[in-house]
């Protein structure tokens, strides 16, 4: 969860590196990096914070749809956080019949759509970004967008959400074989008939 919250709430999704490799402008799902330029005597850039997307930037369907999933897996992530804080204090096993499957199919649609949030690498913001040469018009950038922290840990969330819903899907199978063999129990040794 806070690798998922980490990933999409910082400016630093997407990197473009400038063609000599001396500085790299950072964009995010929801914001990008400020930089500021100061200048008595010699150029110097600072980074001054995370500014959210004006609304003249135009955000794609792929971008939108990167966004979205974002926020699912955010609240999903949270929710599954709560309930799995509290399941001891609210009698969560007797109140589901199989509650290791129900949380292994959560946390496989939780991987799923945190692997989906790098849609954001076929969207506007990565193919043709218009912010780039207004921010800093006098420095060349690639036209090709790498992964920067917040995708990397938005990779590192879904690896970890997927994980744990297999290991909580093998629990599950692994409690249902206990059921079985137990179940067996109950025959007497010897029948009645037999006697």
């Amino acid at each position: 969860f806070l690798l998922t919250l980490i990933g999409g709430w910082r400016c630093d999704f997407l990197k473009f590196t400038s063609v000599d490799n001396s500085m790299a402008d950072h964009f995010g799902l929801w914001g990008y990096g400020q930089w500021v330029r100061a200048t008595s005597g010699e150029t110097v850039w600072w980074y001054e914070g995370c500014i959210r997307y004006a609304d003249s930037v135009v955000i794609d369907s792929k971008w939108k749809a990167a966004r979205a999933f974002d926020a699912i897996v955010l609240i999903g992530g949270f929710l599954f956080f709560m309930m799995s804080a509290f399941s001891a204090c609210i009698g969560f096993n007797e109140k589901v019949g199989r509650p290791h499957v129900f949380v292994g199919v959560c946390l496989l649609l939780l991987s799923l759509f945190s692997g989906l949030t790098l849609l954001i690498l076929d969207s506007n913001l990565c193919k043709s970004n218009v912010l780039l040469g207004q921010l800093m018009n006098d420095i060349l950038f690639n036209d090709q967008c790498e992964l920067s922290t917040g995708a990397n840990c938005f990779i590192s969330a879904t690896v970890f959400w997927f994980a744990a819903a297999l290991c909580s899907l093998k629990a599950s199978r692994s409690k249902s074989e206990v059921v079985e063999k137990e179940e067996g129990l109950d025959e007497p040794l010897i029948n009645e008939d037999q006697i």
